[in-house]
C-alpha cells in the first residue's frame, strides 16, 4: 500500500511539474559544454550576488585576496602544498612542464592530448622542448610504451634525456575518455625511479572523478604538478590553477609574468569558482544519475539509441531516426533544449553531461525528445 501512494505521490508531483514548466520561462538545458555555459547577464547577476555576501578583498596582478582563498583551497583538495592561479590552461600546462623539465629537455605526451595538438607548438617554439607523442588515436599510453620511448632516447648517437611525463585525464580528443589509474601509478612508480617529473593535464580531472570514483586527491599524488580548469565546469569567465610543492611555487609568478599571464585582477574567475568548487560534485552525480536515467528511457523508443563512450566520462551519442538531424535539432532548440551540430557521417550527436540537466527530470526530457520527432 505504502509503494503505491509513493509511486501515486511521485505521478502527480510529475504532471504538477510539467503543469508549472509550461507556465513560466523555461530554463536552458544544455548538452554542449561540461559547464552551465551562462550568458553574460547570469554571469554579472552571480558575480554581484556572491560580491554582496561578503567582503571580497581583490588581488592585485593575480596575488592576494580571494585568489589566495582559491589557491589554498585547490591546494587542499588535491593534496599539495600550494597552488598557483594562472589566466589559461594553456599557459598553467606550459609553465608546469617548463619547470619540471629544467635541462632535460625531452617530454612525453599523447598523441590525442591538448599540449600537443591545440597549444601552437608553445613548448616547442617558447621553451625549446621536444615532445614525443606516444599512442597515436589512443585516450593511453602503457609503461611498456614509456620505457620504449626512453631507451631510444638513451641509445641515440647522442644522448639525450626525458625530464617529463605529461598525462590528459579525461582526454578530450577522445571524447573525454579516460586514462588507466592502474596504467599511471605503474608510470608515476617507474617514472620516479628515473627521476622524471610528472605532471597532469587534470582540465576535467574533477569529471574524471565523478566517473572513475577516484578522488582528485588520489590523482593528484601520482603527479608533480596538476593543472585544473577553472571555466570548463567550475563556471568562471576564464583561468586555471597549477597545483604543486611550495618548492615549485617559489617565486613562480615571476615566469607567469614573463609570459604576460600577470592579470591585474582575477578575483571575478576566482570568485565564481570558490563558490562552484563546494558543490560540484554533488551537482554533478545528480546530472549524472539524471542523464543515466535518460539513457535508459529514450533507448525504449525504436527512433532514437544512446550509445555511451567505452571508458568514458561524461559524453555519450545519441542516434537519431526518421528526421532531418539539423530540423530535429532545432526543435529542441525551440524547447530552450541545446545539442551541438549532428555528426552526419554517424548520423548522431555528441551530448554532454552537465549541471543543467538538474533543471528538469528524466521522464520530462524524454518526452521533449520524443515530441522534436515531429516534423
Amino acid at each position: 500500500m505504502i509503494k503505491v501512494v509513493f509511486n501515486y505521490l511521485n505521478e502527480l508531483i510529475y504532471l504538477m511539474d510539467i503543469i508549472s514548466f509550461n507556465t513560466i520561462e523555461k530554463p536552458p538545458i544544455r548538452f554542449t559544454a561540461d559547464g552551465l555555459e551562462m550568458t553574460p547577464i547570469e554571469y554579472s547577476q552571480l558575480l554581484y550576488n556572491l560580491s554582496k555576501k561578503s567582503n571580497i578583498s581583490k588581488d592585485v596582478y593575480s596575488l592576494g585576496g580571494v585568489v589566495s582563498e582559491l589557491e589554498n583551497r585547490f591546494a587542499e583538495l588535491l593534496g599539495k602544498e600550494n597552488a598557483v592561479i594562472m589566466p589559461s590552461g594553456t599557459l598553467a600546462n606550459h609553465i608546469a612542464i617548463r619547470k619540471l623539465a629544467g635541462t632535460k629537455r625531452r617530454v612525453i605526451v599523447q598523441a590525442e592530448s591538448h599540449i600537443y595538438n591545440d597549444s601552437g607548438d608553445c613548448l616547442q617554439t617558447l621553451s625549446g622542448l621536444n615532445l614525443i607523442p606516444l599512442s597515436p588515436n589512443r585516450a593511453n599510453f602503457t609503461v611498456e610504451d614509456v620505457k620504449k620511448a626512453i631507451s631510444k632516447t638513451e641509445t641515440g648517437r647522442v644522448a639525450a634525456e626525458v625530464g617529463v611525463i605529461s598525462i590528459e585525464n579525461p582526454v578530450r580528443r577522445k571524447n573525454n575518455e579516460l586514462f588507466s589509474f592502474q596504467e599511471m601509478r605503474k608510470i608515476s612508480v617507474f617514472a620516479r625511479d628515473k627521476g622524471i617529473k610528472l605532471h597532469l593535464d587534470g582540465a576535467r580531472l574533477f569529471i574524471a572523478s565523478a566517473f572513475s570514483r577516484i578522488s582528485p586527491k588520489n590523482y593528484s599524488t601520482l603527479f608533480d604538478t596538476v593543472y585544473i580548469s577553472l571555466f570548463k565546469y567550475f563556471n568562471s569567465a576564464s583561468g586555471a590553477i597549477i597545483v604543486c610543492s611550495n618548492e615549485f611555487a617559489d617565486n613562480l609568478y615571476h615566469l607567469r609574468r614573463m609570459f604576460g599571464g600577470n592579470i591585474f585582477q582575477m578575483w571575478p574567475s576566482a570568485l565564481i569558482a570558490l563558490d562552484y568548487i563546494e558543490t560540484f560534485m554533488e551537482d554533478f552525480m545528480k546530472a549524472k544519475n539524471i542523464a543515466d536515467e535518460f539513457i535508459d528511457l529514450i533507448n525504449k523508443n525504436d527512433d532514437f539509441r544512446a550509445v555511451k563512450i567505452s571508458n568514458g566520462t561524461n559524453i555519450f551519442r545519441l542516434y537519431v531516426s526518421g528526421i532531418d538531424l539539423n530540423i530535429f535539432r532545432c526543435n529542441l532548440k525551440n524547447k530552450n533544449i541545446h545539442i551541438s551540430k549532428p555528426e552526419l557521417e554517424d548520423k548522431s550527436f555528441l551530448l554532454k553531461i552537465n549541471a543543467t540537466l538538474n533543471r528538469t527530470s528524466p521522464k520530462r526530457l524524454t518526452q521533449e525528445f520524443v515530441e522534436c520527432l515531429n516534423k
